[in-house]
């Protein structure tokens, strides 16, 4: 299992800016996130949903966790990389926002500490940062008068 942590100035939007972007990056997240081809909610509670995603080709299942307006903690339930993946809000609207971007993975096939596993998290280190900052100018786009998510 590897662990790689991200956090990105977010400056220029509000808590009430922010959060409703990832909300729709949970339900509609090809906007959002350019590896992702599909998805579909196959499940929906008070606070949570269940996503099937088609990522980088693979069918994955997720459960995703909303702590509203803090952060949306996502939990791998079926694929090749297994683990969790935490969007979370830093900051307050006073002294600025940061959104921090944490996944906690193991890759079926790669041995924990291997040159591959590390090859493997710097490749998905820089596609998840991508995503973070995709997600951030979603956000302030969709906060542009007259914005949404295109």
């Amino acid at each position: 299992m590897f662990t790689v942590t991200g956090i990105e100035d977010a400056s220029g939007l509000r808590v009430d800016q922010l959060w409703p972007a990832l909300l729709r990056k949970a339900e509609q997240p090809m906007p959002f996130v350019p590896a992702i081809s599909d998805c579909a909610v196959v499940e929906r509670g008070a606070d949570y949903i269940v996503r099937d995603i088609v990522l980088r080709g693979e069918n994955v299942r997720e459960r995703v966790t909303f702590e509203p307006t803090r952060r949306v903690h996502f939990e791998r339930m079926s694929g090749a990389a297994m683990g969790t993946i935490d969007n979370e809000i830093v900051g307050d609207d006073e002294h600025g926002l940061r959104l921090r971007f944490t996944f906690h993975l193991a890759v079926d096939g790669l041995r924990h500490g291997s040159d591959e596993e590390r090859e493997f998290a710097a490749t998905m280190s820089a596609s998840y940062l991508a995503a973070i900052r995709a997600t951030l100018q979603r956000a302030r786009d969709i906060a542009l008068p007259g914005g949404g998510v295109r």
